[in-house]
């Protein structure tokens, strides 16, 4: 066991997952929490060789997950909590180790596939554009070819523009979605994977947008976001016709399953487009506060989430094509077979996907 090097940002990482401080892990582990805080400063680089063992037991981890020689990253700026303050660090913390484990599960699983994307995904530095988001969400619609009107099924343009879409437990820390680059994989979006679908389709438009637009933080970056999202989904010359000479709360409730977006979504790009006054938009939103739709819109409206296909498709790719057992796939991602059957549902496989020879 010692002829291998333990990584103490693997240690860290399958720690912070588990949502364990370092004391606890030591109580775990039948280690003292100053071994552990030494394994995990890379003070101890060569540990007696049941130290590795113990680790990954109490961590729920193969002892090989311990000793792979991979960087690890941190959240982007532009991760959004939807209550920060009330966020603890260790949720923070689990979060960003949740997030390093799929990026290295998912740099394991591409090596064995050649994904082609259908799509171009441009980048088009909004900075390039007048700061004007409407017109970035009108060019990658161009670029994509996409028809007039409600967008279908946005999932589906993104991964066929070459973008993995990693649904996500998202739900304790308050985060809808994030997106990370990083060197080696595709654009990667983690979503929330408990919102409703309408939420959940604003939410990957608006982390499109970072993708095409944003390269470095900027203090708008999030309202440029939102604002890409809209102009995406609601096209203004396309819904104009549905949101002038007239909204109520009624109107609103008619176009929500076809546009799929949140009435409070069309409620807002029609006072954006001009449709409705500044009066009339307070006169709708007090009706929809009143009715309990700012907190929950009604129930017989809401529509499925979309269900991304690009990663389990690859999963099936190394069951199916590749031969890989359960089993042997889970050692492959350096994971436990329960782990990958409960990230990894095995579904129906789709053709598409061709191996490298």
């Amino acid at each position: 066991m010692n002829t291998f090097q333990l990584n103490p940002d693997m240690i860290k990482v399958a720690r912070q997952a588990k949502g364990l401080s370092q004391a606890e892990l030591a109580v775990r582990s039948g280690l003292s929490q100053s071994a552990v805080s030494k394994l995990e400063g890379g003070l101890t680089p060569q540990p007696p060789e049941d130290v590795p063992l113990k680790l990954a037991e109490a961590l729920s981890v193969p002892a090989s997950f311990l000793m792979q020689q991979e960087r690890v990253y941190g959240l982007p700026v532009s991760v959004h909590y939807r209550k920060r303050a009330s966020v603890g660090q260790r949720l923070v913390e689990q979060l960003e180790a949740d997030v390093n484990m799929r990026l290295l599960q998912l740099r394991r699983l591409l090596q064995g596939v050649d994904l082609q994307p259908e799509l171009s995904l441009p980048f088009l530095d909004i900075d390039d554009y007048g700061g004007n988001a409407a017109t970035v969400a009108a060019l990658v619609r161009r670029t994509w070819l996409m028809p007039s009107g409600p967008v279908r099924s946005l999932v589906d343009y993104v991964e066929r523009a070459g973008v993995i879409v990693v649904p996500s437990d998202f739900q304790a820390v308050g985060v809808d979605g994030l997106t990370l680059r990083v060197p080696g994989l595709p654009v990667c979006i983690f979503l929330n994977q408990n919102m409703p679908g309408d939420r959940q389709r604003f939410t990957l438009a608006h982390e499109l947008g970072h993708a095409v637009m944003h390269r470095l933080p900027t203090p708008d970056m999030e309202k440029e976001a939102d604002a890409f999202a809209a102009a995406l989904l609601m096209p203004e010359m396309d819904i104009r016709p549905a949101l002038f000479g007239g909204v109520s709360i009624q109107k609103l409730a008619l176009l929500k399953p076809i546009w799929r977006v949140s009435m409070g979504a069309l409620l807002y790009r029609a006072k954006t487009i001009g449709a409705i006054t500044d009066s009339q938009s307070g006169y709708l939103w007090r009706q929809m506060s009143a009715a309990g739709y700012r907190k929950q819109e009604p129930v017989e409206l809401e529509f499925p989430a979309e269900a991304p296909n690009v990663l389990n498709d690859v999963v099936q790719a190394h069951l199916k094509d590749l031969g890989y057992s359960v089993e042997e796939l889970a050692q492959m991602m350096h994971v436990g077979e329960p782990y990958l059957r409960d990230k990894y549902g095995l579904h129906v496989h789709r053709p598409g996907l061709r191996l490298v020879k």
